[in-house]
């Protein structure tokens, strides 16, 4: 296996990886810009990849496949969160108007 063949895939491995840090911390334009950039670093790589890199190829296919999932649960998290922070507001204009019917006894 030479090193010069697989390096290329190797650092796509990390950069993925890197994603998958990104996606767990929540990290969300991060993660968009670390994909971007992944995305333009895969294009330049060689199609198919070298036989000595496929062990590698499969790692990084496996890798992608995990920060997919990553990608869906954040999503739904913040969905989730976005969901409470609307019922929260919701029920406080509620609070808020009921509390504003009452009459004064101090004037």
């Amino acid at each position: 296996m030479r090193r010069s063949e697989t390096a290329p895939f190797e650092r796509l491995v990390k950069m993925i990886e890197h994603e998958l840090e990104l996606a767990a911390q929540g990290r969300v334009q991060e993660l968009r810009d670390a994909v971007a950039k992944t995305g333009a670093y895969m294009a330049t790589l060689p199609s198919p990849a070298p036989p000595a890199a496929a062990s590698i190829v499969l790692r990084a296919q496996a890798l992608r496949s995990r920060l997919k999932i990553e990608a869906v649960r954040l999503q739904e998290n913040i969905e989730i969160s976005q969901a409470s922070l609307r019922r929260t507001r919701r029920i406080s204009r509620k609070y808020r108007q009921k509390q504003g019917n009452r009459y004064s006894t101090s004037a």
